[in-house]
């Protein structure tokens, strides 16, 4: 092959490439022209659909973890009332109140003491008929009292009314004690004679934190203490139990 034959092909290789840059170039701006008219179809669009100003003049809805009430550096306290689920044979409702305080967003401790009033349950007053020599231990938790580390993994904005409502969820894990009592006497009509039976409970919990405003915050609360005690009185042998107590209330940040 002489020099005027890679001449030629030299040639012809310029030209193809040429005519490829060409027709990248030319792809590349219809592409780019297409996906500019996509977006401005979609932003017309998006205006279209957001028509609720008048619930949110800052437009801050689609921006989920633009936070207006924080709660790092910040103490809480709450008091919360509300019932029990766990006890076979007493009714009970519980008042707590507690002190929290978060480090961060995501993670903060609470320091609690629950009062536990107890009454007999219809399952109990049944029995009592039932069977007046024969009646079971009768354990009551009357108090609680702990400490947890909390997570807060979800931060959330709901409509309720009409009003923008932020609420955090968040899980407790936590150490303390449950102070129960043990009536000894099984006998229907005879005076009870109770013992106290202090126990160490592992504590767990789920709630959520409503920020009302600046200040004010509705709490709920879902507590389970797992303790170990004695089945049959305070002796013999044991197993494990849960204590679940439900709270609604309110706070304050402080």
């Amino acid at each position: 092959m002489n020099i005027g034959d890679i001449q030629k092909w030299n040639l012809k290789l310029n030209k193809w490439a040429f005519n490829l840059s060409v027709f990248f170039l030319l792809s590349g701006v219809g592409f780019l022209a297409r996906a500019d008219d996509s977006r401005s179809r979609e932003t017309d669009s998006d205006k279209e659909e957001y028509n609720f100003n008048w619930l949110d003049p800052d437009k801050k809805i689609f921006v989920l973890q633009n936070r207006k009430y924080l709660k790092k550096g910040h103490p809480f306290l709450s008091v919360l009332g509300g019932v029990g689920f766990s006890n076979p044979y007493r009714s009970t409702v519980n008042l707590e109140p507690r002190l929290s305080y978060f480090m961060s967003e995501y993670w903060g401790v609470d320091f609690f003491y629950t009062q536990i009033f107890n009454s007999s349950n219809s399952t109990f007053q049944a029995l009592s008929v039932a069977a007046p020599n024969t009646l079971p231990f009768i354990r009551e938790i009357r108090a609680q009292f702990g400490g947890e580390i909390y997570y807060v993994p979800w931060y959330a904005k709901i409509n309720v009314f009409n009003s923008i409502i932020y609420f955090d969820w968040y899980f407790g894990l936590g150490a303390g004690s449950v102070q129960s009592f043990v009536n000894t006497t099984q006998t229907s009509g005879a005076a009870a004679n109770y013992v106290q039976d202090n126990l160490l409970g592992i504590f767990l919990s789920t709630g959520h934190l409503y920020h009302v405003s600046e200040s004010f915050i509705v709490r709920m609360d879902m507590t389970t203490a797992l303790y170990s005690a004695h089945i049959n009185g305070l002796t013999g042998d044991s197993t494990w139990y849960s204590n679940i107590n439900f709270g609604l209330g309110i706070g304050w940040r402080l």
